[in-house]
């Protein structure tokens, strides 16, 4: 599973999003510049972790089960002073971004992307900042 992976699947699940989504590296410079994306809607893609269950070794092999999680930043530009504008725009551009990964695996991991939680980061300036939480079951397996 890539950055790339997801980023390609928003894209083309929610075609708004497309030539407006980039990954972690892009999200960190837009915050160390303290600017705000030019585009009135705008996502970034990052992993934001990695967990591990209850290892197993038993027969030469080790297992352990992780669950990869991944973070979708959504920008959206209000358009008036309250930002309710705002907040139509983007409470359909969260639920697309939902369905278009929670199901889905970007390759032969052992699960399928779920939804965990979404929540406001920012709303200052103009604009409204909501992040997403997804994550993926996948197996660690190494042989001895």
């Amino acid at each position: 599973m890539t950055i790339n992976d997801i980023m390609t699947r928003i894209e083309a699940q929610v075609p708004e999003l497309a030539g407006r989504i980039d990954g972690g590296r892009a999200f960190v410079d837009l915050i160390r510049s303290k600017k705000l994306p030019a585009q009135s809607v705008a996502a970034y893609v990052f992993p934001s972790g990695i967990q591990g269950s209850r290892p197993d070794a038993a027969s030469g092999v080790f297992s352990q089960m992780l669950t990869h999680r991944t973070s979708v930043v959504i920008f959206a530009q209000s358009f008036d002073r309250t930002g309710a504008a705002s907040l139509d725009k983007i409470d359909q551009f969260l639920m697309r971004v939902v369905r278009a990964l929670a199901g889905w695996a970007p390759g032969d991991e052992v699960g399928v992307f779920r939804f965990e939680r979404g929540h406001l980061v920012s709303s200052g300036a103009g604009v409204l900042a909501y992040q997403l939480d997804f994550s993926i079951d996948d197996q660690l397996r190494i042989f001895s």
